[in-house]
């Protein structure tokens, strides 16, 4: 397997980028071994004066008392390191990290979106952000430049790179030191890491551009639920377990249920209709919300591991079968259904599938598209299925 950029393996390298390896002081970074070659392009982030926000922009201070900044909301779970600034109507959901080295920043625009465990890094130079922008859940971006309305899916990975105005990186890809031309988008779990695979990237469609629209609206919406039920519950409605924030999409305000006997570990955020079954464990920073799409059904004695995100967009549920073992960093995101004996390891993404039961999904594998998973199927490390060809293709035990 090739290397990246940083001396191992694509797969070594998205499990050193995890919390685990992130001292509380933020002087963990050097010890990634993410030492980077120089970028080619010349980086264009906004240069700012420490202490003072950009225009429009304010740096976000901590949050004691409020999770509300410049009428965005910065969840009071967001783990803050450095000079980090936020523009209005954005929305940074719980156990993202976001970390500026000294004397750099991490700069946010107007109705941008951060979704769970996502990791916005300025190590080496600023990160800055247009407006409207949409980073999908488990996300990282490092050291870059991005363009408005652009989209960053589940599990992606960007570093040292110029993102254009509109484009899109898929979910599980990593795309590395090049600059990628405005409203273009990549395959799903990819790596792109030369200027020439990123020019030759074909460019969103109008089906694309409504996607993106959509992922804006809903969570310009939340920034406005969200306040709304600080309001009302204070800061303890927004950590834990507990209710979803009403919306036009989801007008009902539900609390979870969560089994007998289940155990969830610290930092834990559970909102809305979430049905967890008896006897399950939640490790730490895991996140299932069902405050979009809903709800998110769990089956019992499901053992749930480090940093998993549950999401689901609207108007989709997740359902998923008794004895899961979901690996640490997994995406499971709606609409999705998943049977019983379902195993996935760490760095997964499942979406939109049907998966039938005892089903396997190894390491770092891609699941995205409208087909089935057979009963038994075992999905390679590291692969990216998308049709049911290529799901029948796969070996079965």
């Amino acid at each position: 397997m090739g290397t990246i950029g940083c001396g191992c393996d694509e797969f070594r390298w998205r499990r050193l980028v995890t919390r685990r390896h992130l001292l509380k002081s933020g002087v963990g970074f050097a010890a990634l071994g993410l030492h980077l070659p120089a970028l080619r392009f010349a980086a264009r982030a906004q240069e700012a004066t420490p202490g003072t926000a950009t225009e429009g922009r304010a740096l976000i201070q901590g949050q004691e008392t409020s999770p509300i900044v410049n009428g965005s909301y910065v969840s009071p779970l967001v783990e803050l390191f450095g000079e980090i600034e936020i523009g209005r109507r954005s929305f940074v959901a719980s156990n993202t990290i976001l970390y500026a080295g000294e004397g750099l920043r991490v700069s946010l625009g107007d109705e941008n979106n951060c979704q769970d465990n996502a990791y916005l890094l300025a190590r080496e130079r600023n990160l800055a952000f247009g407006d409207m922008v949409s980073i999908a859940h488990q996300a990282v971006i490092e050291n870059s430049t991005v363009g408005e309305f652009t989209f960053f899916g589940f599990r992606s990975r960007v570093r040292d790179c110029e993102v254009g105005e509109g484009a899109m990186v898929m979910h599980n890809t990593t795309v590395e030191g090049v600059a990628i031309p405005p409203n273009r988008i990549t395959p799903l779990g990819v790596r792109i890491t030369t200027q020439d695979e990123a020019d030759a990237l074909p460019e969103v469609t109008e089906a694309n551009e409504e996607f993106k629209r959509e992922v804006q609206e809903v969570n310009v919406a939340f920034v406005e639920g969200y306040i709304a039920l600080f309001e009302q519950m204070g800061r303890a409605g927004m950590e834990g377990v507990g209710p979803n924030p009403a919306t036009e999409f989801n007008p009902a305000s539900v609390e979870p249920q969560i089994g007998a006997g289940t155990a969830l570990a610290e930092l834990v955020r559970i909102v809305g209709d979430v049905r967890l079954g008896e006897g399950s464990t939640v490790g730490q920073r895991t996140a299932i919300r069902a405050d979009e799409g809903t709800p998110i059904v769990i089956g019992r004695r499901a053992r749930i591991q480090s940093r998993v995100t549950f999401h689901a967009l609207k108007g989709t549920n997740v359902s998923v079968g008794d004895n899961a073992r979901i690996g640490d960093g997994n995406v499971v995101h709606g609409p999705v259904a998943i049977g019983d004996n379902f195993a996935s390891e760490d760095d997964c993404v499942v979406f939109q599938a049907t998966v039938e039961d005892n089903v396997t999904v190894r390491a770092g594998a891609t699941v995205a598209g409208d087909f089935i998973l057979r009963e038994g199927t075992i999905v390679p490390e590291g692969a990216v299925v998308t049709t049911q060809a290529e799901a029948d293709a796969l070996p079965i035990r």
